[in-house]
């Protein structure tokens, strides 16, 4: 079940795309046909570590993801494999188009959503598109149980942080 769908946050809808590797693009069906932020949380010494490869950094920008957050303890590996993706392929045509790779070290799963959640806001480029936020992780993955249980929450988790401060904390 490649594409999983839970409750929207705003106009965002939000899925967990669970796939078998990291290792190989992955199939269309695991992909949103909006564009969207990728969000991945990716520990060190776990097979979606050692799997990342450029294919499948390349082939998710193709299919319309235009910003990945990287959060776990492989947070400088993962983003600096999507950072090298980037200069591999052309998927920039204009200043407005942008792709952004962010590095959310040190932080908690709810606190990569809601960076998830205030990236999924389109520049005006894409005002008139609605963005998915799209949360990658490999099957049987440790981190999978908190995902699915965190995800259903987002819109709660994103209101919670900013009654806390937001960006500020």
């Amino acid at each position: 079940m490649p594409l999983t769908r839970f409750p929207d946050h705003d106009d965002k809808r939000v899925f967990l795309s669970t796939v078998l590797t990291f290792s190989l693009p992955a199939p269309d069906s695991a992909h949103p046909e909006r564009l969207s932020i990728a969000v991945f949380w990716i520990d060190r010494d776990t097979p979606g570590a050692s799997e990342l490869s450029l294919d499948f950094a390349i082939d998710l920008m193709d299919h319309g993801a235009l910003g990945v957050v990287c959060g776990g303890s492989a947070v400088e590996e993962s983003a600096a494999l999507f950072e090298t993706a980037l200069m591999e392929g052309e998927f920039v045509r204009s200043e407005e188009e942008q792709i952004s790779i962010l590095r959310r070290p040190g932080v908690t799963l709810e606190r990569l959503l809601w960076t998830a959640a205030e990236e999924a806001m389109p520049p005006d480029a894409w005002a008139d598109q609605p963005w998915d936020i799209v949360v990658w992780v490999r099957s049987g993955d440790p981190s999978l149980a908190a995902l699915r249980e965190a995800l259903p929450r987002l819109s709660d988790i994103v209101e919670k942080i900013y009654d806390e401060g937001g960006e500020d904390q």
